[in-house]
């Protein structure tokens, strides 16, 4: 599967949490659910292999001016239940 023409196995997504830390994810699902495109996401073991014993965490995804993948955090509550169970019930 591919996220505009980058192989989404090969995108490795670093996040910042609020205690200042920061861990890399990978990309397990890339889908467009009304409108907007999102990443379904698991820590990695090493460099690139998906870490399948965590829980999937949900992300919107953009593009800066690059076009590199920007995730942003679903902050309405409403959102992200609607893309957790369309996720849920659809992908996984």
């Amino acid at each position: 599967m591919e996220f505009r023409g980058k192989k989404i196995e090969d995108l490795i997504i670093t996040l910042p949490f609020m205690d200042g830390t920061t861990a890399d994810y990978g990309v397990h699902k890339y889908f467009k659910f009304e409108g907007k495109e999102y990443f379904a996401m698991l820590p990695l073991i090493g460099k690139k292999e998906l870490d399948h014993t965590k829980n999937i965490s949900l992300y919107e995804v953009q593009e800066d001016a690059d076009k590199n993948p920007v995730v942003v955090y679903i902050e309405d509550d409403a959102e992200f239940e609607k893309v957790a169970n369309y996720y849920s019930n659809t992908l996984k």
